[in-house]
């Protein structure tokens, strides 16, 4: 009796485990632009220095930004937006972002990885991306 008890149980178990442990969805791109092609793009973010993948990118977020009605990106070059790096940052959330790495062939547009950096704020990402010329695809805040 204990037997076929245990048994009904452990099937009950498993069937629920079935059901509630569902396979997770392959993770969707949320962008249409091609995040390993490397052609850089530099654009003033509210006066800050931002340096994006490639044109498509910039073009994206910053029709984002207007259609959450904040300003939108200026497309300047290198030169120009890297003197408006900020020199010193006060602090702030810590935030983690996500940097294209290029393929091991180092094949422009082929895919690559994905590393994770985490910094002591926004303003420390975006100064480190700026000076080190490397930019982040997305930040979320820790």
């Amino acid at each position: 009796m204990i037997h076929t008890i245990l048994v009904a149980a452990i099937l009950v178990g498993v069937a629920q485990g079935t059901f509630i442990l569902k396979p997770q969805n392959p993770v969707e791109q949320t962008t249409k632009c091609q995040i390993y092609w490397r052609e850089h793009a530099w654009a003033l973010e509210d006066c800050v220095c931002r340096v994006f993948q490639n044109g498509c990118l910039l073009a994206e977020e910053s029709n984002r930004r207007e259609n959450d009605g904040k300003t939108p990106l200026i497309p300047v070059t290198k030169d120009v937006c890297q003197k408006f790096i900020k020199r010193k940052c006060l602090l702030g959330w810590p935030v983690v972002a996500k940097f294209p790495n290029s393929s091991p062939c180092d094949c422009n547009g082929k895919e690559g990885s994905l590393e994770i950096k985490k910094f002591k704020s926004l303003c420390e990402l975006q100064k480190y991306a700026a000076e080190c010329n490397k930019p982040y695809i997305s930040y979320s805040r820790c």
